[in-house]
């Protein structure tokens, strides 16, 4: 993939896990993740990086990105990274790299544990790229999972030469709650590790014990499911953001700030995420998982400020603006200038088209899904369908995943 640039120096949705409490902390997990390379240089992978650099027994971790304008500072300052917060303490603590590259396959060699923390469109190539060099001992964890993020990666694997696939899994959400410090490249302020936080693997059952138990140990609330339906199942954003966004167009035609959550939605726009969460419980419901309504998990996740009783989504919006001592939560975040933004680019073709295309499979119909994807592909005149997760795309691996659970497919 070009020149390497190298620098050396939620809470739960589904049923209840069954990863947790199997696995007894002996000692022989100390050394399951000994090396690790983190693919994606943004927020959430200088943390993953900080995180298990800053964890016992992990001897080095190496760190991929394909631009430049992300490795260099890293590299100016000796492979150091920066952490304060949750990781590193109020202060802060300096880590160093072992190997800063712009070659994913350089940063992954040799590592136990390769973690994918860049956007979900760069799960293709990155696979592709690896395809030919992956090791079937080596594990392949995305650091914040969509719909299908496993299947395309296992697929992308194959179509990169890969005869014998590690183990790939997710995480339902990135584990962090993490932003940049100081504007600076490579240094991020951790204000908090994730109280909950789901994963699963394809295969479950090749995940070896160890590298399950120091899994747990580093991530103390993580829950376990049987397979990435669960995780994907679970996602939020596809319910709520494409919604969002293209019922507030005029706001970002009008071309002036506004905020996406205090002005965007309205008692109109909650009557249709409740009609894309309805679809997506249908579809789960018919591949045989149980899952609450995203009121159901947002009221749980983030119970209402005030203690204030909250009866269907719009009431839950309103509820988590700003609590009466200041503390601000919805009302900060600000609505796109622009639809070329991830709301739309990530979450209709990596959440809504396989969400559709699940649907097509066990046999429930989608139309406020359909309607979405259809608009979404009008508006910014890309077949997400074509581009996306599609059934065409992920067709296999989602009735793999099916007969894994023993769920329904055509």
């Amino acid at each position: 993939m070009g020149n390497s640039g190298s620098c050396y120096g939620a809470m739960r949705m589904g049923e209840v896990p069954f990863g947790r409490g199997e696995i007894t902390m002996n000692g022989s997990n100390d050394y399951a993740i000994k090396r690790v390379g983190v693919l994606g240089a943004g927020n959430g992978g200088i943390t993953f990086a900080a995180h298990f650099l800053d964890t016992p027994g992990v001897e080095w971790v190496s760190l991929y990105n394909r631009s430049p304008a992300r490795r260099e500072p890293i590299c100016a300052r000796g492979n150091r990274i920066f952490s304060r917060g949750e990781i590193g303490g109020p202060g802060g603590k300096e880590m160093k790299l072992a190997l800063v590259t712009g070659d994913p396959v350089e940063a992954s060699r040799d590592a136990d544990l390769i973690i994918m923390a860049g956007i979900q469109q760069a799960i293709d190539p990155i696979g592709r790229a690896l395809g030919s060099h992956v090791r079937p001992d080596q594990v392949i964890m995305i650091g914040s999972g969509t719909l299908g993020s496993t299947w395309e990666m296992r697929a992308s694997l194959r179509a990169g030469g890969c005869k014998d696939l590690p183990v790939v899994g997710e995480f339902n959400i990135l584990p962090y709650a993490t932003k940049l410090d100081d504007g600076v490249e490579g240094r991020v302020w951790v204000r908090g590790v994730k109280k909950a936080l789901d994963t699963a693997f394809v295969p479950e059952e090749a995940v070896d014990p160890a590298f399950r138990a120091k899994l747990l140990e580093i991530y103390d609330c993580l829950n376990i499911f049987p397979d990435v339906l669960y995780t994907g199942l679970s996602g939020a954003n596809m319910v709520f953001h494409p919604v969002v966004v293209m019922r507030n167009l005029h706001k970002i035609e009008a071309g002036r700030p506004w905020r996406l959550y205090e002005e965007g939605v309205t008692p109109e726009v909650s009557v249709l995420f409740d009609l894309v969460d309805k679809e997506r419980m249908a579809i789960a419901r018919a591949c045989g998982i149980e899952m609450v309504t995203m009121l159901k998990f947002l009221s749980t996740a983030y119970p209402p400020f005030d203690g204030a009783e909250v009866t269907n989504i719009y009431e839950w919006f309103r509820s988590r603006m700003r609590s009466k001592e200041g503390q601000v939560h919805l009302e900060a975040v600000p609505g796109p200038l622009s639809v070329n933004v991830r709301l739309i680019e990530e979450d209709v073709p990596y959440g809504m088209v396989p969400l559709e295309a699940l649907g097509n499979i066990v046999g429930v119909a989608t139309p406020t899904i359909s309607a979405f994807i259809d608009e979404a592909v009008e508006l910014m005149g890309v077949d997400y369908r074509k581009t996306g997760r599609s059934l065409e795309k992920m067709g296999d691996e989602m009735r793999a995943s099916l007969k894994r659970i023993g769920g329904k497919d055509d």
